[in-house]
C-alpha cells in the first residue's frame, strides 16, 4: 500500500480520546511538517477512516472508550494493513509495553511527549518501513526470494527452505529482518536496541533480546523449523543461513 502523498508528506493517522491533546497532536504534527489524515476519539470511527483515507503511520491511545481499546486495534491493524504503528499513552507498567510490542505495535511511547521527539520516532520509523519494504518490484516478486530463507508478506511471515512457515510479532520481525539484512555479518545487542527503542535505546535492557531469541527459537522449533539464528559470545547475533 503505497499511501505517503505525491508532495512527501508522511500521512498520520490519529486515535486519541482526549479532545484536547487530540487537538494539540494534529496541531503540533502539522507543526513539524507531517499530514494528520484524521483524528478520531473511538475505534469506530476509526476504521471507518483508515477504510477512505489509508496512511502511512498511525498514533494510537490505549484507553479509548467505547468499542475496542489501542491493543485491540493495533493487532487488528498488524493482521490488516502495512502500516506503521506507534501506540502513546499513559499506561507506563512493562507488561503493558509487552503486551502493545507483541500485540503490533513498533513502537510504545507513555505520556507526556514531547512532540519534537514524537516527530523524530515517527520519522525513524517511516525509513525503517522504506529499508524492509526495498525497491520497487515487479508483482509477487519477493525481496528474498533469491534466498533459502525469506520473510515474505512485507516480512510478518519467515519461510524456511523446506516451505514452512511462521508468522512472525512486531519485534520477531525487526530483529529477523536485521540479521538477514546483515547477509551473514553480526548485528550487535546495541544495534538491535536501537532498533527496538529508537527513541531512547540506552534505556532497553539488553537480556530482553536474549529472551526474545529463546522465545523465537523455542517457536519456530515448535513449528518444524531449526532457525539458523546463532549467538555470538560478547558481539550479537548472526543469520547463519
Amino acid at each position: 500500500m503505497q499511501t505517503q502523498a505525491a508532495d512527501g508528506v508522511l500521512c498520520i493517522g490519529l486515535l486519541e480520546d482526549d479532545a484536547d491533546f487530540r487537538e494539540e497532536l494534529v496541531l503540533g504534527l502539522g507543526g513539524y511538517g507531517f499530514r494528520v489524515s484524521f483524528a478520531c476519539g473511538n475505534s469506530a470511527d476509526f476504521y471507518r477512516q483508515m477504510e477512505n483515507q489509508p496512511c502511512d503511520v498511525v498514533i494510537l491511545d490505549a484507553n479509548v472508550q467505547g468499542g475496542e481499546d489501542g491493543f485491540s486495534v493495533a493487532t487488528r491493524l498488524r493482521a490488516l494493513h502495512p502500516v506503521g504503528i506507534v501506540m502513546l499513552t499513559g499506561r507506563a507498567a512493562l507488561e503493558d509495553r509487552v503486551r502493545g510490542l507483541e500485540g503490533g505495535a513498533d513502537i510504545y511511547m507513555t505520556k507526556p511527549v514531547d512532540l519534537l521527539e514524537l516527530s523524530s520516532v515517527i520519522r525513524s520509523l517511516a525509513r525503517r518501513m522504506r529499508l524492509s519494504r526495498g525497491p520497487a518490484q515487479a508483482p509477487g516478486v519477493d525481496r528474498n526470494a533469491t534466498q533459502a530463507w525469506s520473510l515474505q508478506d512485507g516480512g510478518w511471515i519467515l519461510v524456511s527452505p523446506e516451505g514452512a512457515s511462521l508468522h512472525l510479532s512486531a519485534q520477531e520481525r525487526l530483529f529477523l529482518n536485521a540479521l538477514m539484512d546483515a547477509s551473514g555479518n553480526v548485528v550487535s545487542r546495541q544495534a538491535l536496541s536501537e532498533l527496538f527503542n529508537p527513541s531512547n535505546p540506552s534505556d532497553f535492557e539488553l537480556r530482553r533480546i536474549d529472551v526474545l531469541v529463546s522465545r523465537l527459537r523455542a517457536k519456530a522449533q515448535s513449528s518444524g523449523m531449526k532457525l539458523p539464528v546463532l549467538s555470538v559470545r560478547g558481539q550479537g547475533y548472526v543469520f547463519a543461513a
